[in-house]
């Protein structure tokens, strides 16, 4: 459960909208909202669904593992963590890690922990249980985190499906948990999308990174504007914040990243404008050059 472990590290906003690490170090010249995660815009800056679910939103209902798991168990100082590799372009291990917030002892659990995992078709029937384990955690601290996993077969993509039962010493059934995953061809397909391609001079202009491919991207807050001038595109200063913040962004598999935004001066000339951006292709450092074209209206057009 090396995998586990290591997610376990990072904070729990790295889980939410596209896995983002924020450090600022210097103040951005461009009029940022107060809320950093919707920029002003939720409906297209957070939104409640993923650009592409790869079929998953199709799948029957399932009891997945709350956020609270272990105070919905009447142990509120035990999490229970992972489960995150819903799309899964390489074979990994899936599965959750068992921890504890206490710090001031150990908690007796005395649980049994089963997980099997099956294979599934688009309509969620299951056809075979193709892996299985068992885990006993007896004590359990903020030091020593057990984990349970299973592993889809080498060359077998599609749907599968998680179930894990935890029992107490007693043979109790105390909870049923389930997930679901896909086994997916690895292939880039990131976009640089807009909350809409006509704007007025005053108004703000909003970008963010989209993810309809399998591969993971990279991403920072630096992106820049241009205009269409004379049968080119030419870079636009007066449009393009001076300074940022520093962080690395993590785009997942049908994920959105942060909105980039600037509001466009009074005085912006009408005439055709792109956003520039650049996305690191599965974290090995090559990048792709993404624009989207949009449309300055003079003032008082309909």
């Amino acid at each position: 459960m090396r995998g586990l472990g290591r997610l376990r590290l990072l904070p729990w906003c790295l889980m939410s909208f596209a896995g983002i690490a924020l450090a600022p170090v210097a103040t951005a010249t461009a009029a940022y909202p107060a809320d950093p995660l919707a920029d002003g815009n939720p409906a297209f800056c957070a939104p409640k669904k993923p650009v592409e679910d790869f079929g998953l939103l199709e799948l029957p209902p399932i009891r997945e593992v709350p956020e609270e798991a272990g105070k919905a168990l009447g142990r509120g100082a035990v999490d229970i963590y992972g489960g995150w590799d819903r799309v899964m372009p390489k074979r990994t291990g899936f599965g959750y890690g068992f921890t504890e917030h206490n710090y001031s002892g150990t908690v007796r659990l005395d649980w049994t922990v089963t997980a099997e995992l099956w294979t599934i078709d688009k309509h969620g029937t299951a056809f075979q249980k193709v892996d299985s384990q068992e885990l006993f955690i007896g004590r359990l601290d903020a030091a020593h985190q057990p984990a349970i996993e299973v592993k889809p077969p080498a060359g077998r993509r599609g749907f599968y499906r998680f179930d894990m039962q935890i029992e107490s010493a007693t043979g109790k059934t105390i909870a049923s948990y389930g997930a679901y995953f896909k086994r997916v061809r690895p292939y880039w397909n990131v976009k640089l999308g807009l909350a809409r391609d006509r704007i007025r001079p005053g108004q703000r202009v909003f970008s963010r990174l989209e993810n309809f491919g399998t591969d993971t991207a990279s991403y920072g807050e630096s992106f820049s504007i241009e205009r269409f001038k004379n049968g080119s595109w030419v870079r636009q200063p007066g449009l393009t914040p001076g300074a940022w913040f520093s962080w690395g962004g993590i785009l997942g598999p049908g994920r959105t990243g942060l909105c980039n935004s600037v509001r466009l001066p009074a005085d912006t000339p009408a005439g055709r404008y792109r956003v520039v951006k650049v996305a690191g292709r599965n974290l090995r450092g090559r990048g792709a050059r993404l624009t989207a074209a949009f449309t300055v209206d003079r003032p008082g057009s309909p």
